[in-house]
């Protein structure tokens, strides 16, 4: 029996975390806003939530990294 993978679902977590800022920032503040948040020197949500993806991509090598460990 294979264990769950623990890391792909919590890749997928902070994917769907990290959408939704940004997303809801363009329907609030429109896109020119956003990408002023994107370029200020500020750190804001948005920097943030490109951090977080880039950790749940971690995550999503690492569980697969696992994964196929855990396989053969």
């Amino acid at each position: 029996m294979i264990p769950k993978n623990v890391f792909t679902a919590f890749a997928v977590l902070f994917f769907l975390s990290a959408i939704i800022i940004p997303i809801q920032n363009l329907i609030v503040w429109g896109p020119d806003f956003v990408i002023d948040f994107y370029t200020s020197s500020e750190i804001t949500a948005e920097k943030l939530s490109i951090v977080v993806i880039g950790l749940g991509l971690f995550m999503l090598f690492l569980g697969y990294k696992k994964k196929n460990s855990l396989q053969g």
